[in-house]
């Protein structure tokens, strides 16, 4: 009887939030999966939102630029989720071009998210937004929203 008992006090302590930090949100492909997002974006003829947030989930600024950013992009994109403070740190080379492009400037880890639109070869960026634009800036989240859907557009 106690070691069952050792069992599941153990299990109730063990940090399980650490484990799946790097986890892409549902309805997300994670970076780990990137070529098979770009080859079905490719196909599909839909562009790749790369949203990249840092490790804080508890930030309700960066929840609402989050949902914010998710109503400008719509639907009909192949999204891809990373985080701030892993995208940097591992072999960018395999990256298409603009993506190896953009990971040199950085990302802000922490409270944040940063949305980077690309075409469906990602060898452009169509669009970038950060949390500063997507929480509270209006006009900078509607001008996001029009090209992105411009860009939409175009490969139709």
């Amino acid at each position: 009887m106690k070691i069952p008992l050792i069992v599941l006090i153990s299990a109730l302590f063990t940090p399980f939030s650490a484990v799946a930090k790097d986890d892409a949100p549902r309805g997300f492909t994670p970076l780990t999966e990137l070529k098979e997002a770009q080859t079905e974006a490719a196909s599909d003829k839909k562009l790749v939102v790369l949203v990249v947030k840092g490790a804080d989930d508890e930030c309700p600024n960066c929840a609402t630029a989050l949902e914010n950013g998710l109503k400008a992009v719509g639907s009909g994109v192949v999204k891809v989720f990373a985080r701030a403070e892993t995208i940097g740190k591992g072999d960018a080379s395999g990256f298409p071009p603009a993506l190896q492009e953009r990971v040199k400037k950085q990302f802000i880890g922490g409270a944040y998210v940063t949305f980077v639109v690309f075409n469906p070869e990602m060898t452009q960026i169509v669009a970038e937004a950060s949390r500063k634009e997507l929480q509270d800036d209006k006009a900078a989240t509607t001008a996001f929203k029009k090209t992105v859907q411009e860009a939409k557009k175009g490969l139709k």
